[in-house]
């Protein structure tokens, strides 16, 4: 077993290994080249010394990373290749000045399952899987008085992203917003990304929510301003997706969400008929 930097040249092969871990954990696998290639482009992001492989007899069996955020990537074939990697990583995590790695573990199996059990990481948050099934009648939503409803245009990439900033810092204090024109590169870069289902609530002409959809039916981010909670904006905002979707012959729509999110996320999201198909942990490993 040989551990080394990751290249370049194991992009495919990491993908492939990444692909088969969350096909046995979510029963998802979509091959996501484009975005794991994104990922090791980040601002801060070192190829080779932030991302790790483990070789056996000329087969890749290992990869971890540790992200700018200090999040923790690992997927491996066995435990002894699982372990070897998380040393490496929360060493290089510590020279990169981190004080925690944090894992998001979403199946009780796995070889990242087990070292969490193992090893003395902390739970810090449930993230809940949820998925809107769309047979039958989809109805159109109903916005609020004085909101007017358009697609995404490149111009509104930067009120569009200060939004999500002050609404996710608004209730979680780990929220780490991300630079600008990384936050740009990344959403609009994705091979999922379709501006025609990232959707944008104006109040005379001011931003008052947005819904931003990837082209699979997977709500990715939504959030209203201060001024327009509590009169139904979010639920119109999510019912458009789901009308979007329907008539595009999509089977279901999905999200993930904080299971202690206070603003009443969830409770918003049972009411359109999301149900919850699996629960995602996050765990926090002091360094």
């Amino acid at each position: 077993m040989t551990i080394r930097g990751a290249a370049w040249d194991d992009l495919d092969d990491v993908e492939d290994l990444l692909a088969a871990h969350r096909r046995a954990a979510t029963g998802i696998g979509g091959a996501r080249i484009a975005q794991l290639r994104s990922e090791w482009e980040r601002t801060g992001f070192v190829v080779g010394c932030d991302n790790l492989v483990v070789e056996d007899s000329g087969k890749l069996i290992g990869y971890g990373a540790v992200t700018p955020n200090g999040e923790l990537v690992l997927a491996a074939l066995d435990d002894q290749a699982a372990n070897e990697l998380l040393e490496r990583i929360a060493a290089r995590a510590r020279e990169r000045g981190h004080d925690t790695l944090r894992a998001t573990v979403d199946s009780d199996e796995g070889t990242l399952a087990t070292l969490v059990r193992r090893r003395p990481f902390e739970l810090e948050r449930e993230i809940l899987l949820m998925w809107r099934p769309l047979g039958g009648e989809i109805d159109e939503p109903r916005l609020p008085e004085g909101i007017t409803l358009r697609t995404f245009e490149p111009a509104d990439a930067a009120a569009v992203h200060r939004l999500l900033d002050e609404a996710y810092a608004g209730w979680d204090s780990r929220y780490v917003p991300t630079a600008h024109d990384e936050w740009v590169r990344w959403m609009t870069g994705d091979p999922e990304f379709d501006a025609d289902v990232w959707w944008l609530a104006e109040r005379n002409g001011d931003l008052a929510g947005c819904a931003l959809h990837w082209s699979s039916g997977w709500l990715k981010d939504i959030a209203v301003s201060p001024s327009e909670r509590g009169r139904g904006l979010g639920a119109a905002l999510v019912q458009r997706g789901l009308f979007e979707f329907a008539e595009r012959g999509h089977p279901r729509v999905g999200l993930k969400v904080d299971a202690a999110n206070p603003t009443g996320a969830v409770r918003l999201y049972e009411r359109l008929g999301f149900v919850t198909s699996s629960r995602e942990a996050t765990w926090r490993l002091p360094l």
